[in-house]
């Protein structure tokens, strides 16, 4: 992943892992009316717990915690493009004036900051595919190697976009690793299908200024890892 910005993982999760999380996807965006629930992990323990399994874990080198969870959907009711973008903020409990963090903002009642690029360079960000997603449904579009060149000013990504972009083509089961500073982008579904996605984000515990505390991580000592 390291060269490129992203990797496919085929087939990590069975038919039957899948029925289960498509069910408590289901009763998540249900009980929240939104086909876009954040923090995901703070209302499932079965999220919680897929989070910290080995089975993610051992995708990525390093001794990263999950620190941020969303659920994403895509339906004939809610059917949006998504613009070439990075995912360049996090999630943090307060604001603190700390220096290398900028533009702060609130989302769902929720602080959220840009972090300094070094930290967004050692996180991963994992995407588990609850459904088919081919090109007409939506599928997550990347520029590979994008991520090499740190935070992209919103007015030059136009410039980065070129013939080496990839369609991220996922069946049920399938992983997508990627970079948070990997350029993405994905189309209004041509063919809207249910498109439930699990987006968990990874980084190491240490790595966040010590004055601040990942939102969703509000005990002092990192997530266990599970089996």
């Amino acid at each position: 992943m390291k060269n490129y910005g992203f990797k496919i993982i085929r087939g990590l999760f069975n038919l039957q892992e899948i029925n289960l999380l498509r069910s408590e996807a289901d009763r998540i965006a249900q009980s929240e009316k939104s086909t876009c629930v954040r923090h995901l992990r703070r209302k499932s323990q079965l999220f919680e717990k897929l989070s910290a399994q080995h089975k993610l874990l051992n995708l990525f080198s390093g001794k990263l915690v999950p620190v941020r969870s969303i659920l994403f959907d895509k339906t004939p009711d809610e059917n949006w493009p998504v613009a070439w973008h990075q995912d360049l903020t996090i999630a943090v409990q307060d604001k603190r004036e700390v220096p290398g963090y900028s533009l702060w903002s609130m989302k769902e009642g929720v602080v959220h900051v840009q972090p300094p690029v070094q930290l967004l360079k050692k996180m991963v960000t994992v995407r588990i595919h609850l459904d088919d997603t081919p090109d007409s449904n939506g599928a997550l579009r990347v520029i590979p190697k994008s991520n090499a060149y740190g935070k992209i000013p919103a007015k030059e990504i136009a410039s980065y976009i070129n013939d080496s972009e990839v369609t991220c083509e996922c069946s049920a089961g399938d992983v997508l690793l990627m970079s948070p500073l990997i350029l993405h982008a994905s189309r209004k579904s041509n063919n809207p299908a249910k498109r439930r996605i699990i987006h968990f984000e990874y980084a190491p515990y240490s790595s966040l200024d010590s004055k601040l505390s990942w939102y969703e991580n509000k005990n002092s000592e990192p997530p266990l890892r599970l089996s």
